[in-house]
């Protein structure tokens, strides 16, 4: 999570934590290994992007620990913010670079619309800007979109990809509207990319839009508390009996802690091994252990 001072996305990071409140220091924080974890926990909540994949690359390690964890009767879903794609299309992904996953096992970002709808009080068709598989959150939520600027003033910004620029001109226009609603399927301001690159993602493209404009904002997704609690009731464990496991202290480890799940820092993606405990402390995000990567006990003898 090292990032330029100034930058957006080391900013918007800052307000999640800000908004969120602190934490209680759990220094000092023990390492720990795939195994050790498996002896304490029932359920894994698995980051996607940094722990299992780069996209379309596999993470080292990463599908046969989820393997592993399955064949001792472990639960496992990801839980992730990659709202671009459907849960299932996020299934298939992960499935095709080889995690093994089956039907209901990824729990996304973007279902939280559909619960979430009534709250935010949003009727009539929206604004929809993101992949084409992405709709799938729309229709689950029972929502039409428009393409019409003067139709709405409901902007769903599912992901930074799938529209070009005079989109977001047009959704600068709609979000202009007194009594404007910006609703963000995906907090993530970056993702891991092949090759050691982190590319910005639609939270640096919701912040853009939301200070342009002065609209109303609702994040979904990591680290904020109502994905946890989605995540709970999809793999059927109470919160003591669950492990967190994610690459981003921000949005993994923050939300984790708030929501009472215990919190594995893993070391995959974008937090790098030789600056996590230095970041940690720099962050004030205190995960409860720190794991080096999913390898499971087989991978770990191999190595010895």
């Amino acid at each position: 999570m090292l990032f330029q001072p100034g930058s957006p996305e080391l900013q918007i990071y800052r307000d999640y934590a800000h908004s969120m409140g602190p934490l209680p220091c759990l220094d000092p924080i023990p390492s720990t290994s795939l195994e050790e974890l498996a002896d304490l926990y029932d359920g894994f909540l698995l980051d996607s992007y940094g722990v299992l994949n780069r996209a379309e690359e596999p993470i080292a390690l990463a599908a046969e620990g989820v393997e592993w964890l399955k064949s001792i009767g472990r639960k496992v879903r990801v839980l992730t913010n990659n709202a671009a794609l459907s849960e299932e299309d996020n299934r298939s992904l992960l499935s095709s670079i080889g995690i093994p996953l089956e039907h209901g096992e990824v729990v996304c970002s973007g279902s939280l619309l559909a619960r979430e709808r009534e709250r935010l009080g949003i009727e009539g068709p929206v604004f929809y800007m993101g992949l084409a598989s992405g709709r799938e959150y729309l229709r689950m939520a029972g929502l039409a979109t428009t393409d019409k600027p003067d139709a709405t003033r409901v902007v769903v910004l599912g992901s930074s990809r799938g529209y070009r620029m005079r989109r977001i001109a047009e959704a600068q226009k709609i979000l202009s509207q007194e009594g404007s609603l910006l609703v963000v399927l995906n907090p993530d301001a970056v993702a891991p990319r092949p090759g050691g690159v982190m590319a910005r993602v639609s939270g640096v493209t919701a912040r853009s839009l939301a200070r342009g404009t002065g609209c109303k904002v609702a994040l979904l997704g990591k680290p904020f508390g109502e994905i946890y609690s989605l995540a709970l009731e999809r793999i059927g464990l109470s919160a003591d009996r669950v492990v967190a496991i994610g690459d981003t202290l921000a949005t993994d480890i923050l939300g984790a802690r708030h929501a009472g799940i215990s919190s594995a820092l893993v070391l995959t993606g974008v937090t790098a091994p030789e600056r996590a405990r230095t970041e940690i402390k720099a962050w004030g995000i205190w995960p409860h252990r720190i794991l080096s990567d999913l390898r499971p006990p087989i991978q770990q003898d191999l190595s010895d």
